[in-house]
């Protein structure tokens, strides 16, 4: 067994914060925790949107709402709008909430998702109209019920960054210094020597350092761009010129012609990339394009490139090292999974080493497992996203000629097909996105449609009048719905 007495992290980015305040305020009790951040850290600051996870972390962190919320200009997000996805006058909803039909303490009546039930009516009801959340979120308005369950949030990932610093410096030891090498024997860091000579020993590190790997190295990578098509962004911030209507609850991911831009509203401006693959279509070409979509609210001396190589380590656990954040690989901004497999390694992690000890036979292997299939769902859940897509350029036409379905994707269309299989809604898929995410988006997104269920119609008399019900309650929530901007300043302001 070996214990963790002394945790060392490199790197002061996102995710080198993220793990310091994490485990320094859950474990700082029984371990000591250090931080080695130069005096002037790069924010890359791509993922500005979390997962509905988010609010339940920092709690666990011992922050509350009212603390972070104006701190890091948080918004609601109720889900993601992607325009012109699949085809140009296309748009899908990705929600957060999914609804099951049926009396979950009756096991005797079959219990029937949502979209199963959709499916005998969808040339009536249109499927973003069902989803929940969706009507209040293009109204710019928050159910207030479901704050704290439903909804994740709207970040500045850069001011994420200067609160947990706030929070946590003095939980744990601090070194404002570049790192000068690396001493290792096999894989394990045996010390850090920092510029000024000194050395930093501890029993478990961090590395946290983003893609140059300073710890991990880069002989421990997966190449995935045979998968993922995005490999760059130009990446700004603009201002909001009507802010009642831009400020909206949800983050919109329009498909464009060489890639797709996201756009993200906070509390004082919108953070807004466009992603494309810069062997494909050059820089420049991308920042005119972008000037132009945003009527010159934007300029090209506003933008800031980052481009990057679709990779996951192979291990992100290895000796006495553990790659978190982009260290350990990176997909693409698309469904804000950056941030969240950042937190996804720090709770693993502490499962790991719970009361700071791990069993190097045993954990050190979970944890990869573990890791890397939520890397890998992932990987998939975003990969068919680019499936059927009828879109002009270059780019599309890359895609189509590169895109292969994954043996999800097939497994997940496979049930959808089946007008006598009850799809799947669990989150077995080993990671972030289960059965309702993958539905949900196919179901918007591939080109045939879908075939109407049958298997619930023995149910008829109990399943009808439930969706009756679901929908007259999606009513209810429409007219209690409270606006965007009232919510975040009479809940949350000063």
């Amino acid at each position: 067994m070996k214990v963790v007495k002394r945790l060392i992290i490199a790197g002061g980015g996102t995710a080198g914060w993220i793990a310091a305040s994490w485990f320094s305020r859950r474990w700082g009790n029984r371990m000591e925790v250090v931080v080695i951040d130069k005096s002037e850290p790069e924010r890359v600051g791509v993922g500005e949107a979390t997962l509905l996870s988010f609010p339940k972390v920092m709690r666990d962190m011992g922050y509350q709402e009212k603390e972070w919320m104006n701190e890091i200009d948080a918004t609601f997000k109720a889900g993601i709008l992607f325009p012109g996805w699949g085809k140009e006058d296309n748009s899908i909803w990705h929600p957060f909430g999914y609804a099951i039909l049926g009396d979950e303490d009756d096991p005797s009546i079959v219990r029937v998702p949502i979209w199963d039930a959709w499916s005998n009516y969808q040339d009536k009801l249109e499927i973003k109209k069902i989803s929940a959340l969706y009507s209040t979120a293009m109204l710019n308005k928050i159910e207030p019920d479901e704050i704290g369950s439903s909804y994740a949030y709207q970040i500045d990932c850069g001011k994420l960054v200067q609160f947990l610093q706030k929070n946590t410096s003095e939980l744990v030891k601090y070194i404002k210094s570049g790192i000068k090498s690396i001493v290792k024997v096999d894989d394990n860091i045996e010390k850090i020597i920092l510029d000024d000579g000194s050395e930093v020993t501890g029993d478990l590190y961090f590395d946290c350092t983003g893609w140059k790997q300073l710890l991990m190295g880069s002989d421990n990578n997966i190449d995935l761009s045979d998968r993922l098509f995005i490999d760059s962004a130009l990446a700004g911030r603009v201002t909001y010129v009507d802010k009642d209507k831009e400020m909206h609850p949800y983050t919109d991911c329009q498909a464009m012609e060489h890639g797709w831009r996201w756009r993200i509203p906070t509390q004082s401006r919108m953070g807004t990339g466009y992603c494309f693959n810069r062997s494909i279509t050059k820089p420049d070409t991308v920042a005119k394009d972008f000037v132009k979509h945003w009527d010159n609210r934007i300029s090209e001396d506003d933008l800031r490139l980052l481009d990057w190589k679709p990779q996951r380590c192979k291990q992100f656990w290895k000796g006495n090292v553990v790659s978190i954040g982009l260290s350990g690989g990176f997909i693409e901004p698309l469904e804000s999974t950056g941030l969240a497999l950042m937190i996804r390694g720090c709770e693993y992690l502490e499962e790991s080493m719970f009361n700071c000890v791990y069993n190097p036979n045993t954990d050190i292997d979970i944890y990869n497992v573990r890791m890397i299939s939520s890397f890998e769902n992932a990987v998939d859940y975003v990969n068919m996203h680019y499936c059927y897509s009828e879109r002009k350029g270059k780019f599309w036409d890359y895609v189509r000629l590169s895109h292969e379905k994954s043996g999800m994707q097939k497994y997940m269309e496979d049930q959808i097909n089946d007008p006598t299989m009850n799809t799947d809604q669990s989150g077995r898929s080993g990671g972030f996105f289960g059965g309702a995410n993958w539905h949900v988006w196919l179901a918007q997104l591939m080109p045939d449609g879908v075939p109407k269920k049958t298997y619930w119609y023995e149910q008829v008399k109990e399943v009808v009048p439930a969706l009756n019900s679901y929908l007259n309650r999606l009513d209810t929530n429409i007219a209690n719905s409270i606006p965007h901007k009232i919510i975040l300043k009479e809940w949350y302001g000063d």
